[in-house]
This record gives C-alpha cells, structure tokens and sequence, in this order.
C-alpha cells in the first residue's frame, strides 16, 4: 500500500474513534499539548537544510498574502456576521477560524495539486508567527464584550509554541549543514513519521468536547462543520478572486494558505479566554484536517489516471509497441 493512502487511512480511521468512542478522547486529552509542541517542532526539522530565505521571507507577494489573510479576511467574515446580526458567540469562532496561520501541511498540499510550494511555505510559517498579533487585534479590539484573553497567558504560550520550536529550529539549522547526509536524512525521515504520530494523538485530544456535542447535539454539531467548512472554502474562494490578477498559480496558492487553517494551535493560544463553545468547534474544525490528505489523494489520482490516459490516447501510434506502460496507466 502507498504510504500516503495508509497515513490518510490512519487519519481518517483516528479522528472517527476519537468522534465514536468518547472514552478514547479523554484518555489522550492530557497529552494533546505536549503533542501538538512535538507536531510543530518536528514539521520544521525537514526544513532545516533550506536557506534562510527560502523559509522566511518579507517579500511583497508574502506580505501581501498574509495581511489578506490574517487582517482582511477577519474583517471581512466578522464584518458580515455583523451586518447579518450573526450573534456574538458564532461571531468569536469565525475569529478563532480567521485570524489562525496557515496548517503547517499547506505546503504539502500546494506541491501536490502543482502549485507554488515555495511561497506556501514563506506564507505558513510568516502567518504562524504573525498570528498572534492577528489574534490580539481582533479578541481585543472587535471581540473584547465577548473575549477577555489573559495577557501574560496569552504571551506565555506564544513563546512556548510558537518562539520555542522557532529557537529550536534555528539551533538545529545552524549545525545541520555540517552534519552526515545519512543522519541528517534519518532526522528528517523520522521527523515525518513523529509529525504524523503526534497529530494522532493531538486530534484524538482535541476533540473530546465534539465528540461528547455530537452525542448529545447532533444537530448543533452539524451546524458546526457546516460553520468550519462553509469558512474554509469560502476564504479559499474569496482569496482566489480577489488573488487572481497575480496569476492562477499564485491564486490557488493563496487560497491554499488562506482556506487551510490551523485552528487547533490558534485556539491553544486563547484557551481559557474563550467559551466551552470555542472547544467543541475546535474539535469539529479537526474532521475537514484529518480527511483532507485522503480526499486529495483521490482526486490527485483521478487526475493521475485522466492524464496517463490521455497520454495513451494521443501516443496511439505507441500502443502497439508499448503495450504494457499503457495498460499499466489505465
């Protein structure tokens, strides 16, 4: 089996345990901070042979990205829920939604559907970090009748998630260079591997509160993936038209980082300032997460498929001489 298709498998298999047996949730639930500190540290190590800039940049093209996405959109979206008298609280997640950096597999993602993974990349880990002041403007200055976020804890797990993992990072890219390929290879392979286990346990975790809504609210649990999912593809949308004088590329790169969403590090940052409300929602924003590897995975080979065919259809003439490649394609 293909390793990718098994790791979406897992996933998708992960966060349905966690959603049928709520039991299983709340075994994991204290370690889902330490993972998620794990997940983010171990994302960054395959990055740390690439150059300085190619990871973080200040380009125009970035910083416009990530101030559409971090400042524009959350006013936007909250601008509307305000206008359609929306009430406070569903307004609050659609902040936890809008003002989060991008998911660390973003990049993936793009590289995956042909797109700049290069800039997917400048742009995820200059809105991770941009995030929290995103958060702060809106919690404090849209939001504060709703949110009271606490400022020393705020700041606190600002520095444990996100300048932490960044100093760690920075440490290991300073010697990695100089290091064995054969070890620097096993790190980053191993890195992998650890990123996808603690996001395992992270998701199983997290969604403790969704798990225990949809057994005694099912409805109000579908009203909530429908809030997550009608926000993540409409910021993708949004982003996509109002990025698409730059180029389709460029624009589907965009809404990448715009529409995928790391709402769990982003609602770790204000827990506790935040409703119980804001926790199951977070639980339901990890179900799109854990089943977007699989479901892109599908439509990755679909598209495979239909282009090998259409190899086969307009190299004809080969058919008869290269028969097995082709059988092989269909």
């Amino acid at each position: 089996m293909d390793s990718r298709l098994m790791v979406g498998l897992l996933l998708v298999g992960t966060i349905t345990a966690g959603l049928m047996l709520p039991r299983l949730s709340a075994h994991f639930a204290p370690f889902a901070l330490p993972a998620l500190f794990c997940m983010i540290v171990a994302s960054l190590i395959p990055m740390a042979r690439l150059k300085l800039e190619e990871v973080f940049s200040l380009e125009r093209d970035i910083l416009r990205i990530v101030f559409w996405q971090l400042f524009i959109l959350p006013t936007i979206f909250l601008a509307a829920a305000y206008l359609a008298k929306i009430n406070l609280s569903v307004m609050t997640l659609i902040a936890v939604t809008t003002c989060v950096g991008s998911l660390f597999a973003s990049p993936a993602l793009a590289d995956l559907l042909g797109l700049n993974q290069r800039k997917a990349l400048q742009c995820m880990v200059l809105s991770t970090f941009a995030m929290p002041f995103s958060y702060f403007f809106f919690m404090t200055v849209i939001l504060h009748s709703e949110v009271d976020i606490e400022i020393a804890d705020f700041i606190g797990r600002s520095g444990i998630f996100l300048m932490l993992p960044a100093a760690l990072f920075l440490f290991y890219s300073a010697y990695a260079e100089d290091l064995p390929e054969s070890f620097v290879s096993r790190v980053e392979n191993s890195a992998r591997w650890i990123t996808i286990a603690a996001l395992i346990v992270f998701g199983l975790g997290i969604i403790g509160s969704a798990s225990a809504l949809l057994w005694t609210n099912p409805m109000r649990f579908a009203t909530l993936l429908l809030v997550v999912t009608f926000l993540g593809v409409g910021m993708a949308f949004l982003t996509t038209i109002v990025m698409y004088r730059q180029g389709i590329t460029n624009a589907l790169t965009a809404s990448i980082v715009s529409g995928f969403r790391n709402v769990g590090l982003g609602f770790v940052l204000i827990q506790g300032s935040v409703s119980s409300e804001a926790a199951a929602y977070v639980g339901v924003s990890q179900i799109p997460i854990f089943f977007a590897p699989l479901v892109m995975q599908f439509f990755i080979s679909r598209s495979a498929g239909r282009h090998h065919q259409d190899e086969g259809v307009t190299r004809q003439p080969d058919a008869v001489t290269l028969p097995m490649p082709i059988a092989s394609a269909a």
